[in-house]
């Protein structure tokens, strides 16, 4: 029923429907893929239903459905064949079981019931990218038909880059001109397409077909169009062509496109162009006998024009002719004999001329004559002489030395052998031969032809040395011409000497020795002598022979090298220590060994044991030298038991302990057996009556005859039995959460019922405080670390352990419990902090649409946190514009947040025209904390549109005609862009497009529209193609739109001509006729029309001799000639072209293979025209010897080439025979001397023999016969014989030995010659001797020097003068030459610097410690070359003694590295045992002497020494101001030692506070405030305004690196200061010299001032102009007394003043030219200079006027009395007074003072009289207080709290006094009185200048204050110089002092100037006072260019 039901469901809706029913029995219809379908199905669902109803009448079984149905699923195309794809999954409403089909395709298959979909048949994308398949599900219904659902789904198969590109109009073939220009393209249209659509970009490139080819250097391959589906391209050219060099180019094209590649072949063809001169062929030599006569053609000259394309004729010219010889014919190039010739003639031994001849073309009878058409090349003629000249030596005589044992075919090294026959020709053959009488040599080559090196080599060694026979041998080379008559001969000797080499090892007579010595035997006592012999020669054999000891304890004993004397070596104290000792080690297992050549040889080694005797001679000696140990008071015995002990190495001795000193009390015994310690009185230790804790105890060992003491430290400690105890188990505490860091918490304490140090106690926090709590170590106060958090951690529980300073430490533990008090600190806040949601514009009012979320971490509970909106929101419209005005204000009333939950809910109606999106300012609130604490956050709302419209696509486009028509070209490449499809919607965008078919031709971008083509659209297969597009666009609910594309095709040639086969081949004889048919080829075009039409052509290397027509026939055409041996075969392309426009003509190509059969038209040719060789009698026959090979070739092919040779005369005897197929010829019988010669003649014929075809040479062969015999020497009789000559022999010539040997042969066989061998000659002579060939004399040629040569190894050659072959007989013999006396041993050279030696020795080594050994060398031999040494200078100190025997240097003191660190002495070798050395005269080292050595002796440095610093204690200072890091002085430790052992590490052990005025520590900061560098720089670590003058004692530790890690302790006093403290002093020398000598001013300002003075700074001094003085230093100073405390500045002043003799008189102090003050006054603006001086003119100008006015006007009223004069006088007094300036002070300080007014007197100018009505009085103040004072008209509240400046002009009601120009912000002196009364300052209304409440300044300036300047701005620093001290000001102080004085010396005045009364008359004006004011100016760095002075 179902069945029927979906039946007529996809009737009537189609197939893209299908019936489903639900678990209501409901029926809906489904559409699969088509919806616009929906609103029909929808229409007749209640038919259907009815239908459904009325069929089944009953309810019926439900058909299953899928879950997983795979449509659009997606599989790659390279998925293998039984790869699972897919899963198939769906259910059975029932519950039964389903089974699932596949139909449609036959790639897939599925498993019914798993659903598992599988590959089957490979899938390739190219042929369908979209299955179209149908899947089933069936349910399983008993009692009826089962239920089946048919599902039709698209399967996406995804490409894979599986196609390699294919390249298109292939062949590609062409043909070039050579002239083509470079960068032009040579072969256009190179196409290629790829059917993949992933890969990368197509890439083209050339590679040569055979390795080294250069075809890609000269084309390549230019892209115009590259994509991963289409490739267009061009070849172009890259370099010249040509084509005589090269006129075929094959190459092959690659493609790839990054997976996968193809390659075609490419050819090019060269075209021959007029521009290649005339080319030579054929043979540029020639050979001509010199005896021709005249016109004898020497050669043909061959030459043709280079262009073969189209050549000129060519003729030809002589252009250069030596001695006119020859004539040459310019047409037929003949060149011949133009006069005798005479090769004697020429220059050239070798009968060559050379002539230059020229080819050049011509063109209409005429030369061209440019240089592209000529060519010029050497002619080579050598002209043949005729025989005259026999074979030659180089050399009469060759000597050569070879060692003995070479291998055979060793060749005579350096025999240098060489023949030469000037000859030509054969009559330049030649053959060598040896005569040996030995037979152990033989020749190479036998047979020359010309000239050859000649080489002899050992045949049948070996060769003995040790053989007096075989030491040398005389050998005869004798070179013989073979092809002539007569045969001309040469001989030479050669003297072969056998060298000896080392191939015996040395023999000792026993196998092992053995000796005995006393231990305490002295150095040098013999102990044996062992010597050892060897069979070799020299210094290879027992003469050579050195001896050496070796193995554990060797360097006891010493062993003369040459004579084998073992004697004991040097010791300072036998029978101890490193000598022999019987109790260290009573036998020694050695092995001695001898080895020759000098040492270098072989050895041998034979075991030697040496036993010593014993002596009692050891004392027994404590294992230490001192012992400690401690013992607590009252033990009764050491724990652990405390031992003693002491060791003899003698085995007999008992040793015998006891105390001998330490303990007068007794308290201790010792055992004297066992050594151990004890306690005397049994009830333990008492220590009394001691005033000590310690005990030095002296113990002694003895063992009769000898004794050793020892010291032992008993340390007496007291126990440490109690533990600390806190006075509480368990504390209590709680703290804010917000405390400060460092506010107390709780303090804990414990007690130590112990005393001492075991009763300090310590405390730490153990654990639980996890650091946010610190305690003090010493206090147990608990304090605040770091900031808390209740939210992080409300309780702690921290666990605190207080340990005492005992050993072992005893710790006791406490808890405390801390509670924190939480505090509302933080904010509440939204989370996140922009929160987001959107509504639609149809939401109701009332809609709640999103809840705000927030937090607080302080809020507990519900309630606390309250929402709000905070006005004005923001909000963008539609276009993206914010909304402002009424309609921002309507948005506000849009939503409403509810203040308890923080929902948000729509107002009224939303208005998306109004706003698309609305951001609200929204708030919450802890109304819990106070105040309330508020967060805020944003809430953005996004208003969404409803969708309205369908999309439209562009005109022609409408919804009656949905039609958009395409017209393209056919064979658009997959991938290209077809067309964009674009569509647009009124009230939303467009989502994506789709195809309602998938189509196999196109693809459409499912985003953009674009649509591409998928596959090759071809005109011929389908003209018109049409597809369907939907357009859906965004909106909700989504609407959409469809177009049909029509895609017309335009006809385009596009299709090649296709051959029928891939290659065609064929066969040709060579001599066929022109005309002759050779094979049929075949094409067709797809294309129609005229594109299908095809035309044929050949292309390709001798195409020319071909021709097709229009049918495809090829024939050979008339008039070509094929010639097999020129050409085998001919490789040519067919072209099949369509007769489509050239522009468009496409074109294809097969290959046609050629071959050229062959025919029999050639005739062999033998390589030789005669042949020879030499062969010696009795040439083997089994297996038989070849004689020689001829050689015959024919240029035919196959069986014609197969050649066949024969002997047709000359073998009558058939002596000989010749291998027919390979043309060796062998000898039949065996052949005799007689006759000598024979002559064969030889045939070749083609076709295996039986051809027409032969040719003829000849072979002439030469029987030679044998020498049977060898020399044999008769004298010297031994093989190896050994003669002696005197070394120096005054005669110059002795007769070594008379040479003889024996030949049995006969005639020249049995005549014998003797030789020397020298290398591979055989010669008379060598430099020194001379042996002759015929007598055998062997004597020598000059003196000989036994230390140049004590050795001569000659070979003796004894040679017989036999042919072919001499032999010859070789024998060692060895001249040694007899020493003198003549040679005085030498050092060798050493470095640079000839006998040079550099040793080293540790300081403290003890005495006789072997520092190094010297050795000289001396080439006399035996006694004459024994060697003594002897310390001949710079051992003045006797620190070193020599050992005169062996060069052994040894220690004569004990030596200290700081005392002396090298040494350097000269040592003298002699062979003289008694050499005398002069005390009274030290040798001088000459470097030229070879027997003085001189030696550098370097100390090595040991940790000896204690480090110590410079100073025990230090003086420094630093502001309050510092910061951290601030620099504060230097310290310095040294240590004598070196390296690292002198290297140090500075540290801080204590920084122990003082409080001012306290003279005891309040204790050590920890950490400390200062760090030390490991330069020993001193800086500050925390700032210093904690410390304000207190003193810190600083205890600084200097550590050593290395072992054993000394150290040195220092103190430093550090003062923090202020600035108030300090004093300045200006010395009138530069801060570099200052610096030098600061300690030694310190120390004299310490003694004058009567402290000690503490330099704090050292600056660069600034002049009264404001430059710096860079000759002048600034010194800052305080001084402290007795007590550590600072002296005030006053005292200091006063000590100073009174101590002038002393400064002046002192060298360091005696430049001091001001000592001032250093504090300094708060500036508070600055006036222009200029200014101020341009308003002070026109002041005085102004006031002068009206002066002027009013004296002219008051004249006659004007009466000048006495009081006038005497007022004068009165000011100046008082103002000496005031200044404290009398006659009787010292002048070093007088001229400061008076400066002051010096510089004053240009700013100031009369007052009038003072009104004291005109100005303000201070609050609190009348003017009846201070009558007479000038009150600051400019007083305030703010200024009263500057630091006031001073203005000296002062007035009262009857006088004018001095006043500055500037405005005064200091006042006069009685204006500071005022301002001092307002603030409280001082008693009766007094203040000192400078003065500010709570300070003592006793200056202050004359200039008006300046603003703040920069610290930078102080006097500048001295470059290089770091001063001790941190600078005068900070940021914010003042650079420089403008003091006036209060009274003498520096001393505050303690008068009251306020009160003092003023003069009653107005003083004139005084030159004397005069102030200026300077502005200050800075460098780009900030440096003070001009200072203000301090005066």
């Amino acid at each position: 029923m179902f069945r029927e039901t979906q039946e007529y469901v996809e009737k009537h809706f189609g197939k893209y429907h299908t019936l489903v029913l639900n678990e209501t029995d409901l029926v809906c219809i489904r559409t699969m893929a088509r919806p616009g379908l929906t609103l029909r199905a929808l229409l007749v669902t209640p038919l259907l239903l009815l239908l459904l109803l009325h069929i089944s009448g009953v309810s019926a079984n439900l058909p299953p459905s899928f879950t997983a149905d795979m449509n659009l699923h997606v599989v790659s195309e390279d998925t293998p064949v039984g790869a699972a794809v897919y899963t198939l999954k769906g259910s059975d409403p029932e519950g039964g079981p389903v089974r699932f089909g596949l139909s449609g395709t036959d790639k897939l298959k599925v498993d019914a019931y798993t659903g598992v979909v599988t590959v089957v048949r490979p899938l390739d994308r190219e042929e369908k990218d979209t299955l179209r398949v149908v899947v089933t599900v069936e349910d399983e219904v008993v009692g009826a038909d089962n239920n089946v659902v048919r599902v039709p789904i698209s399967l996406i198969v995804l490409d894979t880059n599986d196609n390699a590109p294919k390249f298109l109009q292939t062949p590609y073939e062409t043909m070039v001109g050579e002239d083509v220009s470079v960068g032009s393209t040579v072969l256009p249209g190179v196409r290629l397409t790829d059917s993949d659509t992933v890969g990368d970009t197509m890439k083209v490139t050339c590679e040569p077909i055979q390795q080294g080819d250069d075809a890609c250097d000269v084309f390549g391959v230019a892209a115009t169009q590259a994509t991963a589906r289409e490739f267009s391209g061009s070849i172009i050219l890259r370099r010249p062509l040509s084509y005589a060099a090269r006129n075929l180019y094959k190459f092959n094209l690659i493609a790839t496109d990054g997976g996968q590649m193809s390659s075609v072949g490419v050819v090019v063809r060269v075209r021959d162009v007029q521009n290649s001169p005339p080319v030579f062929s054929g043979s540029l030599t020639a050979i001509v006998s010199e005896d021709d006569p005249i016109g004898t053609l020497v050669s043909t000259l061959q030459a043709a024009d280079g262009d073969t394309g189209a050549p000129r004729p060519v003729r030809y010219k002589l252009v250069t002719n030596p001695l006119d010889f020859f004539t040459l014919d310019g047409v037929t190039g003949e060149l011949r004999t133009a006069k005798p010739l005479d090769r004697e003639a020429l220059q050239s031994p070798d009968g060559v001329v050379k002539l230059s001849v020229k080819a050049y073309e011509i063109a209409a009878g005429s030369p061209v004559g440019t240089a592209d058409t000529e060519t010029v090349k050497d002619l080579t003629i050598t002209i043949r002489d005729v025989n005259d000249e026999p074979p030659t030596f180089n050399k009469r005589e060759y000597r050569a030395s070879v060692p003995e044992n070479v291998p055979d075919g060793t060749p005579l090294p350096n025999l240098d052998m060489f023949v030469q026959d000037t000859d030509v020709g054969s009559n330049s053959v030649f053959s060598v031969r040896l005569v040996d009488a030995s037979g152990l040599f033989s020749v190479e080559p036998q047979v020359a032809s010309g000239s050859s090196s000649v080489s002899i080599r050992v045949a049948r060694g070996p060769l003995d040395f040790e053989n007096p026979n075989q030491r040398k041998f005389l050998l005869q080379v004798i070179a013989e011409e073979t092809l002539t008559s007569p045969r001309l001969s040469s001989t030479a000797t050669v003297v072969v000497s056998v060298t000896d080499t080392n191939d015996n090892p040395p023999v000792f007579d026993r196998e092992a020795y053995t000796a005995q010595v006393s231990e305490t035997a002295t150095p040098g006592t013999l102990v044996t002598t062992i010597a050892a012999t060897d069979r070799d020669t020299g210094k290879f054999g027992t003469e050579g022979i050195k001896y050496s000891l070796f193995g554990n304890g060797a360097e006891k004993f010493d062993v003369d090298a040459n004579s084998g004397v073992m004697t004991v070596a040097f010791c300072d104290t036998p029978g101890h220590r490193n000598c022999l000792d019987y109790e260290d080690r009573p036998t020694y297992f050695l092995s001695y060994r001898a080895t020759d050549d000098g040492g270098e040889g072989h050895t041998t080694v034979v075991p030697v044991r040496v036993s010593l005797t014993d002596s009692n001679d050891n004392p027994p000696k404590f294992s230490r030298q001192q012992y400690r140990a401690v013992i607590n008071e009252g033990a009764p015995d050491f724990d652990p038991p405390l031992f003693v002990t002491a060791d003899d190495p003698d085995a007999t001795s008992r040793v015998v302990y006891s105390l001998v000193g330490g303990d007068p009390t007794g308290l201790f015994t010792i055992n004297p057996d066992t050594g151990r310690i004890r306690v005397t009185n049994e009830t333990g230790l008492d220590m009394s009556n001691l005033k000590t804790d310690y005990i030095i105890l002296t113990v002694e060992a003895s063992d009769g005859e000898g004794s050793h003491t020892a010291n032992v430290r008993v340390s007496v400690r007291d126990a440490n039995n109690n533990a600390p105890i806190f006075s509480k188990s368990q504390y209590s505490a709680s703290v804010q959460e917000n405390a400060e860091e460092g506010s107390v918490v709780e303090q804990v304490s414990a007690s130590d019922a112990d005393t001492g140090v075991n009763a300090a106690i310590l405390y730490r926090i153990h654990r639980g405080g996890y650091d946010d709590f610190t305690i003090d170590n010493t206090t147990g106060v608990i304090t605040v670390a770091r900031k808390l958090d209740y939210d992080r951690r409300q309780n702690y529980s921290i666990e605190i352990v207080a340990t005492d300073g005992g050993l072992p430490q005893q710790t006791s533990t406490t808890l405390l419990n801390v509670s924190v008090i939480n505090n509302n600190d933080k904010n509440p806040y939204f989370t996140p902090t922009t929160q987001r949601t959107q509504i639609s514009e149809d939401v109701v009012a009332g809609t709640l649409f999103y809840t705000l979320a927030a937090q607080d971490p302080d809020v507990e509970g519900e309630g606390a946190l309250v929402f709000g909106v905070r006005p004005p929101l923001s909000a963008v419209d539609p276009d993206g514009r914010p909304v402002e005005g009424a309609q921002r204000d309507a948005l506000e009333e849009m939503f409403v947040v509810d203040p308890q939950t923080g929902s948000v809910t729509v107002a009224k109606a939303v208005d998306r025209s109004l706003a698309t999106e609305v951001t609200l300012t929204v708030t919450v609130t802890d109304i819990s904390a106070t105040p309330p604490q508020v967060g805020v956050g944003n809430l953005v709302i996004t208003i969404v549109d409803v969708n309205d419209f369908p999309p439209v696509f562009p005109p022609p486009w409408t919804p009656e005609r949905p039609y958009l028509h395409v017209k393209v070209a056919e064979g658009l490449a997959p991938g290209s862009l077809l067309t964009t499809i674009t569509a647009s919607d009124v009230d939303s965008n467009i989502a994506g497009y789709e195809l309602v078919e998938p189509s196999d031709e196109f693809a459409l971008d499912n985003a953009t529209g674009v649509v591409t083509v998928r596959s090759r659209l071809d005109y011929e297969t389908k003209p018109e193609l049409t597809f369907v597009v939907i357009a859906h666009d965004t909106g909700i609910p989504t609407l959409s739109a469809t177009t049909t594309v029509v895609v017309q095709l335009e006809n385009v040639n596009d299709e090649e001509p296709v051959f029928s086969a891939p290659a065609y081949r064929a066969e040709v004889a060579e001599n066929a006729p022109g005309g002759t048919v050779v094979t049929t080829v075949t094409a067709t075009d797809a294309d129609k029309g005229n594109f299908g039409i095809i035309t044929y052509s050949l292309a390709g290397d001798q195409h020319e001799n071909f021709s097709i027509d229009g049918e495809g026939v090829v024939r050979l055409q008339e008039g070509a000639s094929l010639d097999r041996e020129t050409l085998a075969g001919v490789d040519l392309r067919v072209v099949a072209t369509d007769d489509a426009p050239d522009t468009h003509q496409r074109q294809s190509s097969a290959p046609l293979h050629i071959t050229i059969t062959d025919v029999n038209d050639h005739s062999p040719a033998f390589s030789q025209g005669w042949y020879s060789a030499q062969v010696v009698e009795n040439l083997p026959l089994n297996p038989p010897a070849p004689i020689v090979r001829v050689s015959a070739s024919d240029m035919d092919d196959g069986i014609n080439a197969l050649l066949r040779y024969t002997i047709t005369d000359g073998n009558d005897e058939a002596s000989f025979r010749l291998d027919p197929e390979t043309g060796i010829l062998y000898p039949a019988r065996p052949l005799r001397s007689d006759p000598p010669n024979y002559n064969l003649t030889i045939e070749a014929r083609d076709v295996n023999g039986t051809g027409e075809f032969s040719d003829e040479t000849t072979v002439e062969i030469t029987v030679l016969p044998q020498n049977q015999h060898k020399p044999k020497f008769i004298s010297p009789s031994m093989p190896n014989a050994t003669f002696f000559v005197k070394e120096n022999w005054s005669g110059g010539v002795q007769e070594v030995v008379v040479v003889e040997a024996e030949d049995r042969d006969s005639g020249a066989n049995g005549e014998i010659r003797y030789h020397l061998r020298i290398g591979e000659e055989n010669l008379q002579d060598t430099p020194q001797f001379h042996l002759n060939p015929t007598t055998g004399l062997l004597s020598t040629k000059q003196v000989l020097d036994r230390e140049e040569q004590s050795k001569y190894e000659l070979v003796l050659v004894a040679k017989d003068q036999g042919s072919p072959v001499s032999y010859e007989t070789l024998r060692f013999l060895t001249v040694m030459v007899e020493d003198a006396n003549d040679n005085p041993p030498a050092f060798p050279p050493r470095g640079k610097m000839a006998h040079t030696y550099r040793f080293t020795v540790v300081e403290n080594s003890p005495k006789h410690t072997l520092v190094g050994q010297v050795q000289a060398r001396d080439p006399d031999a035996g006694l004459n070359a024994k060697i003594f040494y002897y310390l001949v200078s710079g051992n003045s100190h006797q620190s070193f003694y020599l050992d005169k025997l062996h060069g052994k240097l040894y220690t004569n003191a004990v030596l200290d590295r700081e005392y002396r660190d090298s040494y350097t002495v000269v040592v003298k070798a002699t062979n003289d045992p008694n050499y005398i050395i002069d005390p009274d005269q030290e040798v001088v080292f000459d470097q030229d002497d070879p027997t003085l050595a001189i030696l550098t002796i370097n100390i090595e440095d040991e940790n000896d020494t204690p480090p110590t610093f410079v100073q025990e204690t230090y003086y420094a200072g630093v502001s309050f101001e510092a910061g951290v890091g601030r620099f504060v002085r230097m310290v310095r430790a040294v240590d004598g030692d070196e390296g690292r052992n002198g290297s140090l590490s500075y540290s801080i052990r204590a920084s122990n506070l003082f409080r001012p005025g306290g003279t005891k520590a309040i204790g050590s900061i920890v950490p400390s405030p200062f760090n030390v560098s490991q330069d020993g720089k001193l800086s500050t670590a925390a700032l210093m305004s904690q410390y304000r003058r207190h003193r810190f004692l600083l205890q600084l530790q200097a550590k050593e690196n290395a072992p054993p890690h000394r150290t040195a302790i220092c103190n430093v006093n550090v003062w923090v200061w202020e600035r108030e403290d300090l004093v300045r002093v200006v010395v009138a020398e530069p801060p570099e010299a200052v610096v030098r000598h600061q300690e030694d001013i310190a120390a004299t300002l310490s003694k004058v001032a009567k402290g000690t003075a503490v330099v704090d700074e050292i600056r660069y001094h600034v002049n009264p102009d404001n430059t710096v003085n860079r000759e002048r230093t600034d010194m800052l100073v305080h001084v402290v007394d007795g007590t550590d405390e600072v002296v005030g500045v006053g005292a200091v002043l006063e000590r100073l003043d009174s101590g002038y003799t002393t400064l002046t008189n002192t060298s360091h102090t005696a430049r001091i030219k001001a000592v001032f003050p250093a504090s300094v006054e708060e500036v508070e603006e600055e006036v222009d200079a200029r200014l101020a001086g341009l308003i002070a003119l026109l002041i005085v100008l102004f006031i002068g006027l009206i002066t002027f006015i009013v004296v002219c006007c008051c004249l006659r009223y004007w009466v000048m009395t006495p009081a006038g004069r005497s007022t004068e006088h009165l000011i100046k007094r008082n103002i000496d007074e005031d200044l404290g300036l009398n006659t009787t002070e010292n002048p070093l300080w007088v001229d400061q003072k008076l400066k002051m007014y010096e510089e004053q007197e240009l700013t100031m100018q009369v007052m009038s009289e003072f009104d004291a009505s005109q100005v303000g009085v201070p609050p609190g103040m009348t003017s009846p207080q201070a009558p007479g004072v000038t009150v600051d008209a400019e007083w305030s509240p703010e200024r009263s709290r500057r630091r006031p400046s001073i203005d000296l002009s002062q007035a009262d009601g009857q006088s004018n006094t001095y006043a500055t120009i500037q405005k005064s912000h200091g006042g006069t002196l009685r204006s500071l009185q005022l301002r001092s009364l307002q603030q409280g300052a001082g008693e009766g209304g007094t203040l000192n200048l400078g003065e500010e409440p709570g300070e003592s300044n006793d200056y202050a300036t004359l200039d008006h204050h300046h603003p703040r300047r920069p610290a930078s701005a102080q006097g500048p620093k001295v470059p290089g110089i770091e001063t001790p001290r941190s600078p005068l000001t900070q940021p914010g102080d003042y650079q420089e002092l403008r003091t006036s004085f209060t009274g003498s010396t520096f001393q505050p005045h303690t008068g009251d100037l306020a009160t003092r009364p003023l003069p009653s008359q107005p003083p004139p004006p005084s030159p004397a006072l005069n102030s200026t004011s300077r502005n200050l100016a800075y460098t780009p760095q900030g440096e003070p260019v001009l200072v203000a002075e301090l005066i």
